[in-house]
C-alpha cells in the first residue's frame, strides 16, 4: 500500500440521485428506454477532467478489475506473451480460438480444465454456443484469467485448490496491486460472477488506476498494454465492441458486467462509466462520448466504432430506431 492510499470513510453506491441520463433507445419515433448512470474522465496524472453524475460513488468494477489481476499474476512470475497474455485480462467471447488459448495456458503449467475455479458456462459467441452440447469452464469468459492465476500458484508453490480465497497469497497480491494502482483502501470484498474476489472502488479511483496502468511505467504494465493493442481479438472477440474500439481507435477498452465500461488512451487519459441499471448497450456509447467531448478521440473515429458496434433496434428484422446519447452527456 502506498502512502497516498486513501481510506474511504464515506463509501456509498451509485444511486439514481447520483446519476444522469446516458443513453436513450428510440423505437419508431418514440423513446422506449432510458439508461442513467455516471462517468468520469481523468488525465494521465489522475486529475479529473470531466465528470457526469457522482464520480465519488463506489461500484464493483467486475471484469474491469482484470487488468490489475493480470498485473498481479505477471508480477507473481507467471509470464505469458502475445494473445495468451491478453487472455489473463480478457472477458473473451469463448470462440474455439479463445478456448484453445486457455487450454494451452493450462497445459503450459501442467493444469487441466477441471482445475479452473470458474464455473462452466456457455460462450458469448452464439455461433460457438450452437456447436456445444453444454457449458464448460474453458468457454467461460474468465477462463484465461483463472488459467493465469493457477499458473501463478504453480510458479510460487501456492495451494491451487484455494486460489480464490481472499486469504490466499495470490488474492492478497491482487489486493495490494489494486490499492497501489487506485490509491484506495480495499475495505470490502465481494465475489465476482467467476468466483474471484472483487472490490468496490470509486469511479474516480478506478479511472486513476487505469490511467496509470497505460502509462507503461514498468515492464509488466508495458507488456500487458502492448499485448492488448496487438491482439485485440483476444480480449473480447472479432467484431465485438471492445475489440473494434481497440483496433480502430487504439484505446485499451474493457467491459465489466452490470454496465461497467472503461477505456484508456495509452500514455494518456482514462474514462470509467457505470450504467445504473446494469445494461451493457450504453457503455461504449457513453465512454466514447466522454472521451470525444474532451478532445481525446476523433469524432469520425467514434462514429465509425458506434456504427460498427451499436445495438441494432429492429422491428420485423429491419431497423426502426437507434440508441442515442442521453441529455446528461450533451
Amino acid at each position: 500500500m502506498t502512502e497516498s492510499t486513501e481510506v474511504r470513510t464515506d463509501r456509498h453506491p451509485l444511486t439514481a440521485e447520483g446519476s444522469v441520463e446516458l443513453a436513450v433507445l428510440e423505437r419508431s419515433g418514440f423513446d422506449e428506454s432510458r439508461h442513467v448512470g455516471a462517468g468520469v474522465v481523468v488525465d494521465a496524472s489522475g486529475v479529473v477532467l470531466d465528470a457526469v453524475g457522482d464520480p465519488t460513488a463506489s461500484i464493483y468494477p467486475r471484469s474491469t478489475m482484470k487488468p490489475f489481476q493480470a498485473l498481479a499474476v505477471r508480477r507473481a512470475g507467471a509470464l505469458f506473451s502475445g494473445p495468451e497474455l491478453v487472455m489473463t485480462t480478457a472477458s473473451h467471447a469463448g470462440t474455439p480460438s479463445h478456448q484453445a488459448l486457455a487450454e494451452h495456458m493450462l497445459a503450459s503449467f501442467d493444469h487441466v480444465e477441471d482445475d479452473l475455479g470458474c464455473p462452466p458456462d456457455m460462450p458469448f459467441d452464439r455461433a460457438t454456443a450452437q456447436t456445444m452440447t453444454g457449458p464448460r469452464r474453458l468457454a467461460m469468459n474468465c477462463s484465461g484469467k483463472h488459467a493465469g492465476m493457477l499458473a501463478a500458484c504453480r510458479v510460487n508453490g501456492w495451494d491451487e485448490a484455494t486460489y480464490l480465497d481472499m486469504e490466499h497469497p495470490l488474492q492478497q497480491l491482487v489486493r495490494s496491486t489494486v490499492e497501489d494502482a487506485t490509491g484506495e483502501v480495499v475495505d470490502l470484498v465481494g465475489t465476482d460472477g467467476c468466483g474471484a474476489p472483487v472490490f468496490p472502488l470509486t469511479l474516480t479511483g478506478l479511472a486513476r488506476g487505469l490511467a496509470g496502468f497505460v502509462q507503461r511505467s514498468d515492464a509488466d504494465t508495458a507488456a500487458l498494454t502492448d499485448a492488448v493493442l496487438a491482439n485485440a481479438w483476444a480480449i473480447d472477440g472479432v467484431g465485438r465492441a471492445n475489440t473494434v474500439t481497440i483496433e480502430r481507435l487504439g484505446l485499451v477498452a474493457k467491459l465489466g458486467a452490470e454496465g461497467v465500461m472503461v477505456m484508456a488512451v495509452p500514455g494518456g487519459a482514462a474514462v470509467v462509466v457505470k450504467v445504473l441499471d446494469g445494461a451493457l448497450r450504453a457503455g461504449t456509447l457513453a465512454a466514447l462520448t466522454l472521451l470525444q467531448r474532451n478532445g481525446l478521440v476523433p469524432a469520425d473515429g467514434v462514429a465509425d466504432v458506434l456504427a460498427a458496434t451499436g445495438e441494432k433496434v429492429l422491428g420485423g428484422g429491419v431497423p426502426v430506431g437507434s440508441v442515442r446519447v442521453g441529455d446528461g452527456l450533451r
